[in-house]
């Protein structure tokens, strides 16, 4: 079996033969508080903690101290491994300026700075948080589709194994641009879903190339300790 990197997620390894496939880029996609952030943040503290592999968390959209006090909320102690450089986690959000252009941070940006980062780091673990906010950067779909493909090109040449996160503006739409999945070597869709007045999160792994994986949509639960996905059960 080709080199697997597992996130750690207590149940959701099972679903995808022990984690991402090495080198690959991967999608998760969901509506906002889907769980997406806590999701990505397990792939990189894991990482870094459990698994010795150095990880990098590129903050576009939330601060990185809120992500910090999710990261304490959740138990997962960080001061040491940012000491260590095994995890880093880098705010890129004041690069983004007011105004009709939106963002200042476009994916060649994003790739000059990985370019000069990542190997000097000896990262083996990428998150970029989120796509939605490049999307800013550029005028029309077109344009964002073909800088997301050539930047994936780059993530791909790089040893680096790599989560995108996107967000779901449109209810009936999976991911943000409509395109990211497509280009992606696997989408994770996190749904949010409204059963009788209740919140219900699900999680479905839509597409990963290179794996047999599973494709029912299964529970997924935000406990004391984080993200849990009920592997053994399915959501109809």
């Amino acid at each position: 079996m080709d080199e697997r990197l597992p996130t750690g997620i207590e149940g959701f390894d099972l679903l995808v033969q022990g984690g991402f496939p090495a080198h690959t880029v991967n999608l998760v996609a969901g509506p906002a508080g889907s769980g997406k952030s806590l999701f990505a943040l397990h792939f990189a503290y894991n990482g870094a903690r459990r698994f010795g592999e150095a990880a990098m968390y590129l903050v576009l959209e939330e601060t990185k101290a809120s992500l910090m006090r999710v990261m304490r909320t959740f138990g997962m102690g960080y001061e040491d491994l940012e000491r260590s450089e095994r995890l880093l986690m880098i705010d890129l959000g004041e690069l983004r300026v007011a105004g009709p252009e939106g963002s200042a941070v476009g994916f060649r940006e994003l790739q000059d700075f990985l370019a000069s980062s990542l190997k000097a780091a000896r990262v083996r673990r990428l998150v970029i948080d989120s796509l939605s906010a490049v999307g800013l950067h550029y005028a029309t779909s077109g344009e964002y589709r073909e800088r997301l493909f050539a930047f994936s090109r780059f993530l791909r040449s790089q040893d680096v194994t790599t989560v995108l996160i996107t967000e779901s503006v449109d209810p009936h739409g999976l991911t943000g641009h409509g395109v990211e999945q497509f280009i992606a070597d696997s989408f994770v869709h996190l749904g949010l879903e409204d059963v009788k007045g209740e919140l219900r999160r699900t999680l479905t792994v839509r597409k990963m190339r290179f794996t047999k994986h599973d494709t029912t949509k299964h529970p997924m639960y935000i406990t004391p300790a984080g993200l849990v996905i009920a592997s053994d059960e399915k959501v109809v």
